[in-house]
């Protein structure tokens, strides 16, 4: 079952990627113009599925503020959101921190602005948690049930699974969960002694502790495909930080994974994570599903 699962995303995504090769690139002296407008990708994390007006609201604000014309769109898959940006046919888009790395790699994308939260803040905390009435402390997760998010969420299992590891704690037989939500009610139903999530999820949960912090995660990045001409990028990046000056735009903001605003940075917020992977003998396209397929696909065609 789970190998037919991989076959048929695997499918699916090549031949979106194959759609997208062949696509003809846009002309770029039109682009944000209604007959060419600029496109905005939502990775799928994003989607504002909750608040059914939220998509709408923010392309019109975005549009508003930039004076250029704007698609935004939810891709429905994570190697959809980074093929996305194959011949030039994405401007830029809101991505996880993984996706964000492979697309670097892949296309060139640069990070503009930072998702901000709660409080302005613009990382957060991966950790491990357990029950508040487990005793014992992290070696002795030895052999327990330890529950992660993935196995490509970087606060849900890369690094604390890299933490683990170099703290001498042996997770035998991992357990995995589709989102962080569910992770979390596992543990609290007894069916894992521990779980990996981000550091959020222990205050929302006051029969839970924090057994260990992972690591720092800065918050993920609004990129931009490296030859957009430099005035659209600076008109559009403009608006996404004007978007928290309204009721509204703070409103279709927060049915995006609470993100409360976003501030400008440029790739060093990210250098470290990075490095980290390097140190780890690991690549970015380990990060995500189909990641080593999206980089072959990509290479050049050399005939037999």
């Amino acid at each position: 079952m789970k190998l037919r699962s991989a076959t048929v995303g695997f499918a699916a995504g090549l031949t979106a990627m194959l759609f997208i090769a062949g696509c003809a690139r846009r002309d770029e002296a039109t682009v944000g113009t209604p007959a060419n407008p600029l496109v905005v990708v939502l990775s799928p994390a994003y989607d504002p599925a909750s608040a059914p007006d939220a998509q709408e609201t923010l392309r019109k604000l975005l549009e508003a503020a930039s004076g250029l014309s704007v698609q935004l769109r939810v891709a429905p898959t994570q190697a959809e959101a980074i093929n996305s940006f194959a011949a030039s046919r994405t401007d830029a888009a809101l991505l996880r921190l993984e996706e964000y790395l492979v697309a670097r790699q892949e296309f060139g994308v640069t990070p503009r602005l930072q998702a901000l939260r709660a409080g302005g803040s613009a990382d957060y905390d991966s950790v491990i948690l357990v029950r508040a009435d487990r005793p014992g402390g992290l070696m002795d997760l030895a052999g327990a049930r330890v529950g992660f998010v993935g196995p490509y969420s970087f606060s849900g299992f890369t690094l604390p699974s890299i933490y683990l590891r170099r703290s001498g704690g042996k997770v035998e037989a991992p357990v995995f969960a589709t989102t962080h939500d569910e992770n979390v009610a596992r543990l609290e139903r007894g069916e894992i002694d521990a779980a990996a999530t981000y550091g959020r999820q222990a205050l929302r949960h006051k029969y839970l502790k924090v057994l260990a912090v992972a690591g720092r995660v800065p918050n993920e990045p609004v990129v931009f495909r490296k030859n957009l001409d430099q005035a659209k990028r600076e008109k559009l990046a403009t608006a996404f930080l004007s978007l928290s000056d309204t009721k509204e735009g703070r409103k279709a903001l927060g049915a995006m994974a609470d993100i409360t605003a976003f501030r400008a940075v440029d790739a060093s917020v990210y250098k470290p994570v990075h490095d980290l992977i390097r140190a780890e003998g690991k690549a970015v396209y380990d990060l995500i599903p189909d990641g080593w397929d999206i980089h072959r696909l990509n290479q050049p065609y050399f005939p037999d």
